[in-house]
């Protein structure tokens, strides 16, 4: 597990740096909201740092572990979470980001997760608002809308 650590470190530190140096001359802020350059160099950043203290941690630690692979539940998780992201890739263009961003929540909280209900629905909604509020009501940004007008 240390090697597969180090590697991983090593290639989120390579592709922090590839969109670091890709995107460093797009502007950070535009008039009243941040530029197209805000959220790469914030991605970058992070990418980075988070590599830094996984690599690290894998040169610091003495022990190496096997991996510690998924049973069966985790596996069906993984692949029911991988397809429910082409969903969003397929449904995106014909239902629009947000109506397609509820369905994917809700198919997480009660069919991968199996959580109940209710608290699923109010999840949801209070984090469908909030993206909606912070993105589209205050900053001012339209999300993709599909085919049928949503």
């Amino acid at each position: 597990m240390k090697t597969a650590d180090i590697l991983s470190a090593v290639v989120m530190l390579v592709l922090s740096g590839v969109v670091f140096l890709t995107t460093r001359d797009l502007p950070y802020w535009a008039d009243f909201a941040p530029g197209s350059g805000f959220a790469p160099l914030w991605v970058a950043m992070t990418g980075g740092v988070l590599a830094i203290a996984l690599l690290v941690g894998a040169l610091r630690r003495q022990d190496n572990p096997p991996a510690d692979w998924p049973d069966r539940t985790g596996w069906r998780r993984v692949l029911l979470t991988a397809a429910g992201l082409w969903a969003v890739i397929v449904l995106a263009p014909i239902l629009g980001l947000m109506s397609t961003a509820v369905i994917f929540m809700l198919f997480l909280l009660l069919a991968v997760e199996r959580r109940r209900l209710w608290p699923s629905l109010f999840t949801t909604a209070v984090t469908t608002a909030l993206v909606y509020g912070v993105f589209s009501a205050w900053l001012g940004i339209a999300f993709p809308k599909g085919v049928i007008g949503i």
